[in-house]
């Protein structure tokens, strides 16, 4: 699909535009938009500023509550619950993981559960910023039951939500950070399929029998997600979505996977562990070094730490940021349904 570049401040300030025409606050308007631009930046356009026109959606619906606020449902000290009140999910999320920093840097220890909260994004841009306080960060998310997209393993309905998680350490240049889903494949790169009408790989999705297939559309059709580890070892994956579910319903105190039909929120587990010692480990550095000394094959050109990837994306796109053109159109109706005067017009920069 054919894309062009957009300077990240001219994208930034569309965006804010457009969410304070809807009457969201600009403060948090371009918290929103930063984390938007971010995922762009490093490579997940599927969290980008592609997810504008839902989140428009879902204001107008009620169903983001522009001026919420994050309540404090329990203080244990060096555990807390808080409530995002149905909030724009990048802000909350955002306090609940400074909150979880702060505290684990008195007790060395904290466990933050945050429950209704909209579309938290790209849950490495919270465990990258607990990284980057030289802290360790343990990050497991649901959708509150809603949204369900992975059957049992063995079954053929759909039972569980796709539970992503994000773990992350201090490194030398970058922080290590883990951040996926748990199924073979990100759903948005199922419809994006859907959308350019081409076939999908095999163990991706299961048909309304249970069987894989590489038609997307079998996915609408009553069919699931592979979970992580694919057909036959996909037991591994939906062993960790049970677990993770049931972890942050604990924790969050929050509603698990059922029958109800309810408006899509996230919730989260957050474990932040702070050993004093300070961002950067000797012991960390020699090991990053060792895992790169591997000899590579021959279709590789270098061994990446993870989150390394995203660490060069960031970098190879400093000023801007690729866009497709479907995209752009999408943003620019959005911005004549909201009354915004706010335009997008490619850059001549190259990154």
């Amino acid at each position: 699909m054919t894309q062009d570049r957009y300077l990240v401040g001219d994208v930034d300030a569309f965006v804010v535009d457009v969410l304070v025409q809807l009457g969201t606050a600009p403060a948090t308007a371009a918290r929103v938009a930063s984390a938007l631009t971010l995922s762009d930046r490093v490579g997940h356009a599927s969290h980008g500023v592609r997810q504008l026109p839902y989140y428009a959606d879902q204001i107008v619906a009620g169903e983001i509550v522009v001026d919420a606020e994050l309540e404090v449902v329990d203080d244990l000290g060096s555990m807390v619950v808080l409530d995002g009140n149905h909030g724009f999910g990048h802000v909350v999320a955002m306090e609940a993981a400074i909150i979880a920093s702060e505290r684990a840097r008195r007790d060395r220890v904290a466990v933050v559960g945050l429950r209704r909260a909209n579309h938290i994004g790209r849950l490495g841009e919270y465990t990258e910023f607990i990284a980057s306080q030289g802290q360790a960060a343990i990050l497991l998310a649901t959708s509150e039951g809603t949204g369900q997209q992975i059957a049992p393993f063995g079954g053929i309905d759909r039972r569980l939500t796709n539970n992503p998680i994000s773990l992350a350490v201090p490194g030398t240049d970058f922080p290590i950070v883990l951040d996926m889903a748990l199924s073979a494949v990100a759903e948005s790169r199922v419809f994006h399929a859907m959308e350019k009408g081409t076939s999908i790989p095999e163990g991706w999705v299961f048909d309304r029998d249970g069987v894989t297939t590489t038609d997307p559309h079998a996915y609408e059709d009553g069919g699931s997600l592979v979970p992580v580890g694919g057909v036959d070892g996909g037991h591994k994956g939906y062993a960790l979505t049970v677990l993770v579910e049931l972890i942050v319903g604990l924790l969050a105190r929050t509603r698990i996977c059922g029958a109800e039909e309810r408006p899509f929120s996230n919730a989260y587990a957050l474990i932040v562990i702070d050993d004093g010692a300070g961002a950067k480990h000797t012991e960390i550095e020699h090991f990053m070094e060792w895992v790169r000394s591997s000899r590579v094959r021959s279709d590789v050109q270098q061994v990446l730490l993870p989150g390394e990837q995203e660490h060069q994306r960031r970098g190879a796109n400093t000023t801007t940021i690729p866009l497709d053109v479907s995209t752009v159109e999408i943003l620019r109706e959005l911005a004549l349904r909201s009354g915004s005067t706010a335009s997008l017009t490619p850059s001549t920069e190259h990154a």
